[in-house]
């Protein structure tokens, strides 16, 4: 073989080497971005989660009849969602992800006072969130939409 030919196959073997280590390489950009995406959705429903959890339990220490409003977001990253408060905890579902915080344990009740064991919150509501008394003159807090 002559210097010409050796040359080729050098610069063919080092395009291909290359071209190898390149596509490793974004492989592993993608999945790091990817990872990325999924950390910054599920801190947002973390957040979410946190804050309601928060007035909730703020509420709950408070005296009769203090009241807090919050609004919930239209989605997470473009992924629907839904919350389901329940006597000891507040749930997000996501995609295929869940998250939970834990309140007080409480009563909770509709905006007619009646009480029921969970609520369901949706995309975009905004909600009170009221420490009063039911007919028995027992604490409850009332989760309803304005």
């Amino acid at each position: 073989m002559d210097s010409k030919g050796i040359s080729t196959v050098d610069f063919i073997f080092t395009i291909f080497l290359s071209l190898i280590i390149v596509i490793v390489g974004l492989n592993l950009i993608g999945n790091n971005l990817e990872d990325e995406v999924i950390m910054e959705e599920e801190l947002n429903g973390r957040m979410i989660v946190d804050s309601i959890a928060n007035s909730i339990n703020e509420v709950n220490s408070n005296n009769l009849g203090h009241i807090q409003e919050i609004s919930l977001p239209k989605n997470i990253s473009n992924k629907s969602f839904s919350i389901t408060i329940n006597q000891n905890e507040v749930l997000i579902e996501f995609g295929n992800r869940k998250g939970e915080s834990t309140i007080f344990p409480t009563r909770l009740a509709n905006s007619n006072k009646d009480i029921v064991n969970e609520i369901k919150l949706y995309p975009g509501e905004s909600v009170k969130i009221q420490k009063s008394l039911d007919n028995n003159n027992l604490t409850i807090i009332q989760i309803y939409n304005i």
